[in-house]
């Protein structure tokens, strides 16, 4: 192929149609590298930035990562080529584990990254108190989904929010221009791997083995077959086809958004290579010029055809056009598909010959799949129903028949290349299970695309790796009286790390003066402290000449007090860092009596309640907690159902609470609206809250409220697992904070002997985790389109995976709740957590249908204190990973 620049040719071609897009910005691309292959790929194909994790605290604790070391070498080659670099800490962090972040943040606050994503807001606090030059930015992790939670994140303190998969390309336009970007930039994703669930919402790992996607950890639950007991109809359920808007690219610029984040820390340099080339490429067309950071050479490609041989599944722009616009599962595949090249036509023995629609050579990857499909479902199908999950368990297994291309004839002649077009045989390895006439084969790698990537996976030749910490300086000149004074700081962010002052004779120079020039290549890299100046800010007139000798006195002035500071200045932020996290807290005293606040979102439970709290006084239940959903209130006014429960509360002496929900969409806020306004506080009671969302806090305020005077308590997915987490709770005015479900005993525990005043804590008993919530919509997926309400009736399905666990996919509305057959219970803890401090204690009855008898039972067991039947205890009992 000819060497050209990044241009294809259609991408030349388009200048005329790039008006349209003269007003918007260039977006940057934002590549994954989950090692220093994949790092090299990013630069050299001319990403923007890419983001990156350590060895601990990131959400692909799998992937290769990078030490500290790693990082003090390659950010400074970054910057010289104009490439920024991201760090990722997006998981939630225990108490035991801040020490060991303080540590690394210590060292990383020399090290010139971009930014840091995160996901959990103590770390976010911890960082913009101690280490405030780390930039910050919102993880998707945070699974903020709408402007009232961007606009919650930015008082937090970040300055670009990494936006939910799930919005529609019009929910980002209305924040883009509700929000200036001085106030907050936005990003979100363009291509790669989907989750089922919302982003920091899936607890399916955690609850199922204690693998928790919230630490980085993920079991990768949704890519399991599934097999559907409430009809007939099996297959991948929950696996999601990969993101990609490359066609669709437009309805993204022209939302405003800042970055285009492409997902894939675990796969490989080819993947990252293609996708930038392929998002660059189709930025060179919208704009008509070369978009890219610095000057490139790269081979002109077919990207979208690349994209086939770098790891994907099968397409979708997911809600980018808008919801339910297209099928967004694939019950059939849950891994890299590949591209179709022909079928199986003759089978003789171990040799095979079919006619391949692609250029093969020796060493391209090959699959053979069977060509009756892995799932069936009624809709699709009929009665033709198979519910064997056989195949589908091979395939999630990676059972299939796949190989890497060797020796093959065309024309009875042995080749290492066939073209398009000709007819291939090739004997099967040994151990690759005999196909049939008709099989689908698919052609998963091109080795040719190997080559090319092997050359931009390589550190560029003229670059040298050295570990550095960057620091910024500031250079003044003076005179004073015949002497030129020359002083140096060094900064870190706004601290001064040393101050160094020279004189000497002012003298004008005999030519044109260098002082500036000398001082900047002089002080750029200091080799003994293994400091690099990062910036430089100068004071004064530099018109005059001083000995180079004078100024190599000044550096070693500089660089022996930079051997001292640097490592000085570490360990006192570290220091104080520690030290900080002992500040405005206590260990709590045992309890003798409990509290119990009970939540629901259907009002038949209310009748069961008042009668069990009726004959059962010793049963303190101070708050009903009512969170209202659409499905289950019908036609019914928010004014009707709120005297219905106001009515209850009074009768049995607590208070009313409401629930906001986790997830509040653009078309959710209706409903919410006369909910917040009819909860409007009086002179007696403030207005009582739950939020499980950055975005809550904001439409409380929006409605009119101040937050300092209402009651607020947290639900369990506004994550609590250490301290600084309650601490930021605490200063937004939350009084309450529920505890996270995933959580473990010992973490628990240290968290009550270190607990921040200003809040009580509180412990879920009893509740169906929802182990996914999502807008996908496996309906939709079995009825291959959305086939609307009045044929699905958003029925719920109830599911089985091939070790003989039970589920319930329900569907409230158009949002799909995944929870299971055995609900999450401490119950039979209750007495050991009262011993820790904890008083108050909820009960949540939400989704599943219960019926009276089985509400008492529940009941009973709770104020019992024993362990009740068909439940577990997650992870309380065993360690949260």
């Amino acid at each position: 192929m000819s060497r050209e620049s990044s241009h294809s040719p259609e991408s030349r071609n388009v200048a005329a149609s790039a008006g349209n897009f003269s007003d918007f910005q260039v977006p940057e691309i934002l590549a994954p590298a989950g090692g220093r292959a994949q790092f090299f790929a990013a630069l050299n194909a001319g990403a923007d930035a890419v983001y990156l994790g350590m060895k601990e605290f990131n959400a692909r604790g799998r992937a290769e990562n990078f030490t500290l070391e790693d990082l003090s070498s390659l950010v400074p080659l970054a910057r010289s080529r104009g490439m920024k670099v991201l760090v990722t800490i997006n998981i939630l962090l225990k108490e035991a584990e801040l020490p060991r972040l303080i540590a690394d943040l210590a060292e990383l606050q020399w090290i010139g990254v971009e930014a840091v994503i995160v996901q959990d807001i103590g770390v976010a606090r911890l960082i913009r108190r101690e280490f405030p030059n780390l930039r910050l930015h919102a993880s998707t992790q945070m699974a903020v989904h709408n402007l009232s939670g961007v606009l919650a994140a930015a008082k937090l303190g970040f300055r670009r929010v990494v936006m939910a998969r799930e919005l529609t390309a019009q929910e980002l336009r209305k924040v883009r221009r509700d929000l200036p970007r001085d106030l907050v930039e936005i990003e979100a994703f363009c291509h790669g791997s989907l989750c089922y669930s919302y982003s920091g919402l899936c607890f399916f790992s955690g609850a199922e083995d204690a693998r928790s996607g919230n630490r980085g950890e993920c079991a990768y639950t949704c890519r399991k077959p599934y097999k559907i007991l409430s009809e007939p109809g099996h297959g991948f359920l929950f696996s999601m086809k990969d993101l990609n808007t490359s066609q669709d690219l437009d309805k993204l610029v022209t939302a405003g958004i800042d970055t285009l984040k492409i997902e894939g820390r675990k796969k490989d340099a080819q993947y990252v290579a293609t996708s930038v080339g392929l998002y660059r490429d189709k930025l060179n067309q919208l704009f008509g010029r070369d978009t890219s950071p610095r000057p490139l050479q790269h081979e002109v490609r077919d990207w979208q055809r690349d994209m086939a041989f770098s790891f994907h599944r099968e397409m979708t722009t997911f809600f980018v056009k808008g919801r339910y616009h297209e099928n967004v599962i694939d019950l059939a595949n849950p891994t890299h598909k590949g591209l179709l090249i022909g079928k199986v036509a003759k089978v003789e023995g171990r040799t095979i010959e079919f006619v391949s629609e692609e250029a093969l050579e020796r060493f391209d990857g090959v699959r053979i799949d069977p060509a009756l499909d892995v799932y069936h479902a009624r809709p699709q199908h009929g009665d033709a129903i198979k519910a064997n999950l056989k195949t589908a368990n091979r395939k999630y297994a990676g059972e299939e028949c796949q190989f890497s291309l060797r020796d093959f004839t065309v024309l009875q002649q042995r080749r290492t290349e066939a073209a398009a077009g000709e007819r291939v045989r090739l004997q099967l390895p040994d151990d690759i299970k005999t196909p049939r006439p008709g099989d689908l084969i698919y052609k998963i790698r091109s080795n040719e695309l190997k080559r090319h990537t092997e050359a931009l996976s390589q550190a560029p030749d003229d670059s040298r790796l050295r570990p550095l910490r960057l620091v910024d300086f500031k250079i003044a000149s003076n005179i004073q009286g015949e002497q030129l004074v020359l002083t140096v700081e060094a900064r870190l962010a706004h601290t001064t790390l040393l101050r160094v002052e020279i004189q000497t004779p002012a003298q004008k120079p005999n030519r044109e003066a260098r002082l500036q020039k000398d001082l900047e290549e002089m002080f750029g890299i200091f080799g003994e402290a293994e400091v690099m100046a990062a910036s430089f800010a100068w004071t004064g007139d530099f018109d005059w000449f001083v000995a180079k000798s004078l100024l190599k006195q000044l550096k070693k002035q500089v660089s022996d007090q930079l051997v001292e500071s640097v490592p000085a200045y570490t360990q006192n932020s570290m220091d104080k860092a520690n030290s900080s996290l002992s500040l405005q807290r206590k260990k709590l005293g045992p309890v003798q009596a409990a509290r119990y606040q009970i939540k629901i979102d259907r009002l038949e439970y209310l009748q069961t309640m008042q009668a069990y709290a009726a004959a059962h006084p010793d049963f303190a239940i101070d708050e009903i907690v009512f969170e209202p959903k659409r499905a289950f209130l019908g036609k019914t006014s928010a004014e009707a159902v709120f005297a219905q429960l106001q009515a209850v509360a009074e009768a049995m002496n607590c208070q009313l609470r409401l629930a906001l929900p986790t997830v509040i969409r653009a078309w959710d806020e209706p409903l919410l609206r006369p909910w917040l306004r009819l909860f409007k506080s009086d002179d007696k009671e403030k207005a009582r809250f739950e939020v499980g969302n950055l975005g809550a806090l904001e439409l409380i305020e929006e409605a009119g409220y101040r937050l300092e005077d209402c009651d607020l308590g947290s639900d369990f997915t506004f994550y609590a697992l250490n301290t600084e987490a309650v601490h930021t709770l605490v200063e937004n005015n939350v009084t309450r904070v529920c505890l996270s479900v995933e959580d473990d005993l010992p973490s628990l525990r240290s968290k009550l002997r270190n607990w921040p005043e200003g809040a009580e804590p509180q412990v879920i008993l009893y509740k169906d985790t929802p182990l996914f919530i999502a807008e996908a919509c496996s309906l939709t997926a079995l009825h291959h389109g959305c086939p609307t309400a009045s044929v699905c009736g958003y029925r719920t399905l109830e599911i089985e995976n091939d070790e003989g666990e039970r589920f319930f996919v329900a569907h409230e509305s158009c949002k799909s709740i995944v929870y299971g057959k055995e609900a999450f219970a401490v119950s039979d803890h209750r007495r050991r957590l009262m011993e820790l401090g904890v008083r108050d204690f909820r009960i949540d009855f939400l989704t599943r249908e219960y019926t009276a008898e089985a509400l008492t039972v529940i009941l009973d067991g709770i104020r019992e204190g024993l362990k009740l039947p068909e439940t577990h205890g997650a992870n309380f009992e065993r360690e949260l990973l």
